[in-house]
């Protein structure tokens, strides 16, 4: 790969004849020049939506480099609740989505973590937390976008392919927000603004969102001040079902052996699975921890931004701008669920008797009776808020007619802060007359519990079984970046362009747990329990009960006092309820807490040449650029390790080299028909988490999981070949296809999985037993390795049509329409880590499509839009224990829609909604699609007003 490499390097870096950039940014000014040009017809001017269509078509047509753009007008318009559902109507991208709401994206089938993000141009990264289900907390490099309010950016884009001049670390895409500036606008003095009212028909709640921009400048247009701000709540509920993986009936000790299954002996049933795989398709599945689940999200949202803009010259420019955005969300999960079928030991599933059940063709335990059943109710609250804020200054200056030099210097940072994540349970155990039932519908069964789980009297608290579990979390992520560059115009139409940057990124993960076990929690009374508890309106599935009990969490700090950091007792018996804080002078960190605590240093020192160039041979316009890139990446990475149960403190340097030649080359056969071709050697740096010399463990009766880090990860990387023809057919139309293939070279952060006794790992063995667990109990270990790589090939479809030709009022509709398909074969280890698993890269889905259909005239617009993405992995090779190839997300499709009427030319009346069709998020497990969670989160709408003056 190297040798490879290198010649690739010198072909581009010295071979290519000629190369140009052109910046995907043009002034307004120039691209209006152009649209008029191109048109013939400057006398018409449009407005609207479908004006910054051909505004985007503009920037995209001018654009050396592969990029595709949403402009000021569709962000504000897009009934989106942030930043990653505006960008999924983008070719190529879609997304994730958590609580109902886009997280994270995904480019021509390259997650997160291989897509880098710029706010008026510095990288940054932005983190939240979420549900377990949703990823948790993020600790990597992706970009959580539900951080930031649409509102607050005028300009997305997408750029696909590399140039010299534009920082690494993509193997995907770097997509580039931009916040207006005061110059941006024609008039002096301009303000806009909307309110709006959301309404969602699950949560029944009514939520605000506003938005609000000022812009003045001085009459000359040299100097401008801006500032914009957007502030939302959003209430959402999302319900259903989850199974928490499936696994084998033999698995966790097996099925009492008093048990009875037609059709199957107790010795079928507890067939231990064999550690090469040969018998697990004979094995029977059913879920680990079959539950329905409710879970609400209380979010507010405050961004800002504010910029100065001053031209002295017209051969100066000097910007100086920053963005605050403050996240707050209080979040409440709660579950009911049967326990045992995931639990090891003399207590758990192997005291469970099958009373009666049914396996189809799958060998699926799809229906089952059962007695000695342990129940839960789980209740968790977390309070989290991610603060983010930058600051930038940009520096122009001319120096002559041929030279310029760029100066850029910023700051960001993102601190995501979770004080308070906590979980109290209540059990009932050997419970007899459980049942569940996937038969009629395999994503959301019933299940009848056999009792009333909203009798308080059914319900235990007991020390030693019963959890209380207080984590608290903070993820810090901070750059700096500076830039100097300078421009020769050597000849007309030949441009030579160099500079050098440094950019220092740190990111510091810390969480905090009870010094014992999570199950020392003391014993209550029943009077206790019914004084601690309330009855909540939750899923149960069963036709008796249409509620359950949950803790009362305000309860439990106030009488127990579980915050208090001290030992405290219950009915007699000492608890320690300590939580280790930095502040804690002289003691070792909590040894599964320490596992999630680090730190990691990176310098990057770059420097880079390019050549650009727009020159007409034989009736052809040829225009690129192309150069070479040299990047120095220093690595300081800080965690704990473990040595005879106590956590000692790891830290590791690194530093490694990457040369990345890059070229663009576009062709113009005809004023409207482009050709493009790109190449690149590209880089996208190790998984933050996954560079911890420590680990995160996780030990619970029903799940034991430990994730290892490795410090000596290489960087993912690959070289890129992109060919794509755009037809600019008419006004504000186009037909674009995009072939592109990616050869990656070196895979990093491929997982292995694999089964390791407890008391092998170095962990103190009471986490083990204080839970009645045994000290050599299976966990499963997931190592991260450099993997093998494979190809990523694909190719995009774009259309835009403005449908002028039509006859009456049909001339004012529109279509904007594009699907991407992607496939990579690529290397993975097997389940428990035997074998191998060809597949795609996780978050890939090899097919998405978005289509729009709006109508646009001087009194109404209309919209209608449609997204779809197929299936995707998220994991591949589970546990031992679950015998799983793969872990994914199944497809969905999300249709949104907006009307606008303008009352005047400044005022517009609107309606909104998104998830009008209410898609579930539906992930599963394995070939044979098993169910792990399938919830609902309503339909969103919003009711409002926009005005501009």
């Amino acid at each position: 790969m190297r040798s490879s490499a290198n010649v690739i390097r010198h072909r581009l870096a010295f071979g290519a004849s000629a190369a140009v950039l052109a910046i995907a940014c043009a002034a307004p000014a120039m691209a209006q020049d152009v649209a008029a040009q191109d048109s013939g017809t400057a006398d018409i001017i449009v407005t609207g939506f479908r004006n910054s269509v051909e505004n985007a078509q503009l920037q995209k047509r001018e654009s050396t480099a592969a990029v595709d753009v949403i402009k000021a007008e569709d962000i504000a318009k897009f009934p989106d609740n942030n930043l990653a559902e505006s960008l999924q109507r983008i070719p190529g991208v879609a997304i994730s989505r958590e609580g109902g709401e886009g997280r994270a994206i995904s480019v021509r089938g390259l997650g997160p973590e291989y897509t880098r993000v710029r706010i008026n141009g510095m990288e940054a990264v932005a983190t939240t937390g979420g549900s377990d289900a949703g990823g948790g907390v993020n600790r990597g490099r992706g970009f959580d976008f539900n951080v930031f309010a649409s509102e607050l950016f005028n300009s997305l884009t997408v750029r696909k392919t590399a140039s010299a001049s534009v920082e690494e670390g993509s193997l995907g895409a770097t997509v580039d927000l931009q916040a207006a500036r005061p110059l941006d606008y024609k008039d002096n003095f301009t303000i806009a603004g909307s309110a709006r009212a959301g309404y969602n028909d699950l949560s029944k709640a009514w939520d605000p969102r506003l938005a609000g921009l000022v812009s003045w400048q001085n009459p000359e247009g040299t100097f401008g001040v801006l500032a914009s701000a957007a502030y939302s709540t959003r209430t959402i509920e999302e319900k259903g079902h989850s199974t928490v993986r499936w696994s084998p009936s033999g698995a966790n000790g097996g099925f009492n052996a008093a048990s009875t299954l037609p059709g199957w002996t107790v010795a079928q049933i507890n067939r231990a699975p064999a550690a090469d795989g040969s018998n697990w398709d004979s094995l029977i599945y059913h879920p680990r921890i079959p539950r329905y689940d409710s879970w609400s999200n209380d979010i507010k949202r405050l961004g800002l931004t504010g910029a100065v803009q001053w031209q002295p010259s017209d051969r100066t420019e000097i910007v100086v701008e920053g963005l605050y955005s403050k996240a707050k969300t209080k979040r409440n999960e709660n579950y009911i669920e049967a326990l045992s079928f995931s639990r090891t030991g003399a207590s758990g599933k192997s005291q469970t008797i099958i009373r009666t059940g049914e396996v189809n063709d799958d060998n699926e335990l799809v229906y089952g009776v059962f007695d000695d059943v342990d129940m839960r109710i789980e209740s968790r609250h977390d309070e989290f808020s991610t603060t983010f804020y930058q600051y930038n200054g940009i520096v122009k200056q001319e120096l002559s007619d041929t030279f310029r030099v760029n100066a850029y210097g910023g700051y960001s940072k993102s601190k995501f802060d979770s004080p308070v994540q906590t979980t109290v349970v209540l059990d009932r155990l050997n419970s007899d007359g459980f049942s569940w039932d996937y038969r009629d519908n395999d994503r959301s069964p019933v299940m009848n519990w056999g009792f009333d789980p909203n009798n308080p009297a059914n319900w235990s608290f007991i020390n030693g079984t019963s959890d209380v579990r207080i984590r608290q979390n903070q993820v810090t992520n901070d750059y700096m970046s500076a830039k100097l560059g300078g421009e020769w115009d050597v000849a007309d139409g030949f441009k030579l362009s160099f500079g050098g940057e440094y950019r220092r990124f740190r990111y510091e993960t810390f969480e905090s747990r009870r010094f014992v076990a999570e199950t020392s929690s003391g014993t209550l009374t029943p009077a206790q329990i019914a004084s601690l508890t309330s009855s909540f309106n939750g899923v149960t599935g069963d036709p008796q009960y249409g509620n359950y009990l949950v803790p009362n969490l305000q309860g439990f700090v106030d009488q127990l006092k579980i915050y208090c950091n001290c030992v405290t007792t219950i009915n007699g018996q000492s608890v320690d309820f300590r939580v280790n804080g930095r502040d804690v002078a002289g003691t070792n960190p909590n040894a599964t807490a320490a596992s999630n605590t680090g730190n990691i240093k990176e310098v990057d020192k770059a420097l880079w040449f390019q050549i650009d160039f727009e020159r007409e041979l034989g009736g052809i316009t040829f225009r690129g650029d192309a150069g070479v890139r040299y990047v120095k990446t220093e690595q300081t990475s800080f965690g704990y390790g473990l040595s005879s149960g106590t956590a000692v403190p790891i830290t590791v340097d690194r530093s490694y080299e990457n040369w990345l030649p890059s070229m663009n080359l576009v062709a113009e056969l005809t004023p409207n028909l482009l050709l493009r071709f790109g190449a690149a050697q590209v880089i996208t740096r190790p998984g933050l988490g996954a560079l911890s010399p420590g680990g995160n463990l996780t030990l619970q009766a029903a799940n034991q999981v430990f994730n290892q880090g490795n410090p000596f990860l290489n960087p993912t990387e690959a070289f890129n070949l992109d060919l794509a023809a755009e037809w600019y057919f008419a006004k504000g139309s186009l037909l674009g296809v995009s072939l592109f293939q990616k050869d990656i070279g070196s895979l990093s952060g491929t997982q292995i999985s694999t089964l390791v006794p407890f008391n092998q790992l170095g962990f103190p063995i009471n986490l083990a037993t204080d839970q009645g667990l045994a000290p050599d109990v299976p966990v499963t270990v997931r190592r991260t390795i450099n993997g093998d790589g494979g190809k990523l090939q694909g190719f995009e479809i774009n259309y835009q049509h403005q449908l002028s030709f039509l006859p009456g009022f049909l001339k004012n509709v529109g279509v904007l329409a594009n699907y991407t398909y992607v496939k990579a074969d690529l290397k993975y280890p097997g389940p428990g880590g035997v074998g191998v698993v060809t597949g795609p890269l996780t978050n890939l889905s090899k097919h998405t499509a978005n289509a729009t259909l709006f109508y646009e005239d001087s009194l109404i617009n209309l919209r209608g839009s449609v997204s779809y993405r197929s299936k995707y992995v998220e994991a591949f090779g589970g546990g031992a224990r679950e015998q799983s190839s793969e872990e994914g997300v199944n497809s969905s499709i999300n249709v949104d829609a907006s009307l606008g009427i303008n009352v005047t030319k400044a005022i517009t009346l609107t309606i909104e909604g998104n998830n009008l069709t209410n898609e579930r998020k539906d992930q599963y497990i394995d070939a044979n699609d098993r169910v792990v969670l399938n919830h609902q989160f309503g339909r969103q709408f919003y009711f409002g007003v926009r005005f501009k003056y």
